[in-house]
């Protein structure tokens, strides 16, 4: 759930156990680092930390911390032998540290992506870039200044005049970002490098609840934009995942500099990604990569229907590419396997990430293959066509002109699309594969209409 929901609960102040209330009456607790978690109380009276969606998965037991109103997780009292003593006991203690998979290692096809797990509102995101300093809780407070700035937006917390990332903020308006004076957010490249190298120059969330606003410690963003795209989305080219995180940077803001309504549009964007049963896109074009690429116009002055491939290094997201290198030993079975077809391998990569994939129908000519994602009322169609050396994509009609044929809307009566494959839900795309150098092969998929 995005930071700007904690806002819409009761304030912590008006209990005397900093217990917190949505709507419906759930109970909520701020923790000591920042995070806003969902808690129930178990048979024993204890508050456990919970998950939104698996009532019977219990959390960590957490406790009030003296004298604040925040909460932290209940340190477990440990097992000692009988005729042991406390204090003999945590001596001959011993801690192993157990190794764990390093950030480099990449998936395979047939490995599990989901892990259940309990998830706070203002979710630290696991595998985390460290950031560059260790900044102690409270910081920004040295931010702020005894005057309101006359030439910058500002909001007042405790006496005291805080610049914002640029946004004009209401009466409604419940979340803002505080500037660093050491970095102010402006074009993609900056931002990312920031990321990359001192994230913790990055803003920090404020929200408003009661009239009163109260600073978030935790980052908004844990790892940099392009290692965030590589998380939600599996195989995707070095390149791919540096073009998406840069166009959904630029198109958070409808701009390529961004403010404060664009970072809170682009934090709710990765979040989603990231976790798309816990909460919904910002704006519907921003729901799926697919959903962000333009179309290809036809080549002018060519008779025939024919598109033109864009670069694989492009600047801008023009093409989603998968590096066959990232599940090598699979795309090798595919080559030399009789009978093995790129549908099949495309249905694999699309399924794994996230997709429901219909490997049966043949609704449409040239062996397309008809996906969705849940909770998108999108039908992407992704037709398979060789790529010339030149660089060209020929293609043999219009990409909506079979569903106006009479065969196949015959044909959908009877078909579990028929209620989705109407104009405006149906996104044409092709696939096929391309050589960028000698030990380097991509899938490719790019948009049509």
């Amino acid at each position: 759930m995005p930071i700007a929901q904690v806002a819409w609960l009761t304030n912590a102040q008006n209990t005397a156990d900093g217990l917190r209330y949505d709507k419906r009456g759930a109970t909520y607790v701020d923790m000591e680092d920042g995070t806003t978690f969902l808690v129930r109380r178990d048979p024993a009276g204890h508050y456990r930390q919970a998950s939104a969606r698996e009532r019977s998965s219990p959390g960590a037991v957490v406790e009030p911390s003296p004298g604040t109103k925040r909460w932290r997780v209940k340190t477990p009292e440990p097992y000692r032998p009988p005729g042991t003593s406390r204090r003999t006991h945590e001596r001959s203690a011993v801690v192993i540290d157990e190794p764990t998979p390093g950030p480099s290692k990449r998936p395979h096809l047939t490995e599990d992506s989901e892990q259940r797990h309990t998830q706070p509102l203002t979710v630290p995101l696991p595998d985390a870039t460290p950031l560059a300093h260790a900044w102690p809780a409270g910081h920004w407070r040295n931010w702020g200044k005894t005057f309101k700035p006359e030439w910058q937006d500002s909001i007042e917390i405790d006496g005291q005049h805080y610049v914002i990332v640029p946004q004009r903020v209401s009466v409604e308006t419940t979340l803002v970002y505080l500037e660093n004076p050491l970095f102010s957010p402006g074009r993609y490249d900056a931002f990312e490098r920031m990321l990359n190298h001192n994230p913790s120059l990055q803003p920090k969330w404020a929200v408003r609840n009661d009239h009163t606003w109260t600073v978030v410690e935790l980052p908004a963003f844990g790892r940099s934009l392009t290692q965030s795209v590589a998380k939600s989305f599996k195989y995707l080219s070095d390149h791919s995942s540096s073009t998406l995180a840069r166009a959904a940077f630029n198109e958070a803001n409808h701009s390529d500099v961004i403010n404060g309504e664009g970072l809170r549009v682009l934090f709710d964007t990765f979040y989603h990604w990231e976790n798309r049963s816990l909460a919904t896109a910002p704006r519907r074009e921003l729901a799926d990569p697919l959903m962000m690429l333009p179309v290809l116009p036809l080549q002018p002055g060519v008779l025939s229907q024919t598109l033109l491939l864009p670069s694989p290094h492009a600047t801008a997201l023009e093409r989603i590419d998968f590096d066959t290198q990232m599940f090598d030993q699979r795309w090798r079975d595919a080559m030399n396997t009789p009978g093995s077809s790129l549908r099949g391998v495309f249905s694999e990569i699309l399924q794994h990430n996230g997709y429901e994939v219909d490997r049966t129908s043949r609704l449409f000519s040239e062996d397309a293959l008809l996906f969705k994602r849940s909770n998108l009322d999108v039908v992407f169609v992704l037709r398979f066509r060789p790529s010339a050396p030149d660089g060209t994509v020929q293609r043999l009609m219009e990409p909506g002109e079979e569903l106006n044929a009479p065969a196949l809307r015959a044909t959908l009566e009877k078909s579990e699309w028929k209620h989705m494959l109407e104009p405006g839900k149906v996104v044409y795309l092709v696939g096929g594969t391309q050589k960028v150098s000698a030990q380097q092969t991509y899938l490719f998929i790019v948009r049509e209409g």
